[in-house]
């Protein structure tokens, strides 16, 4: 398997949310991984080697608790899916994704609500940044 496919399949086990869209997956991989370069690949590698487990969930849990730093980044995987944002090794958080990553934020679906400052139903203008188009 590739990292982007292992990536996607790892966030799924870790936020519980099936299908988690492909694009998305590979942009947080390449953010996470500009931000933890030797971090990401442990991570997957731990992730690959407990799949073949009969508790998948648990042994990544035992795997990442045994390491600080894969724990750390693991925390920051999950959130990432939630807010599109997450913190940097540096204590720093990292830029913004982009509006299509925070209007796809899982804590929408876990609200019930929709992003603040974007309007999600037509009629035009809608969407995020709606208020920068004149009428």
């Amino acid at each position: 398997m590739s990292d982007a496919t292992d990536f996607r399949a790892l966030s799924e086990l870790l936020t519980g949310e099936g299908r988690l869209n492909a694009q998305r997956a590979d942009d947080y991989r390449v953010r996470l991984t500009a931000a933890f370069p030797a971090d990401v690949p442990r991570l997957l590698d731990a992730y690959r080697t407990v799949t073949s487990q009969d508790d998948p969930g648990k042994a990544l849990v035992d795997a990442v608790n045994a390491d600080p730093a894969l724990a750390r980044l693991t925390r920051e995987t999950i959130t990432v899916w939630y807010t599109a944002q997450f913190t940097r090794p540096d204590g720093k958080p990292d830029a913004p994704g982009t509006p299509a990553q925070y209007q796809d934020g899982l804590i929408w679906r876990v609200i019930e609500a929709h992003p603040p400052s974007f309007a999600p139903q037509p009629p035009a203008p809608s969407g995020y940044g709606y208020w920068t188009d004149h009428p």
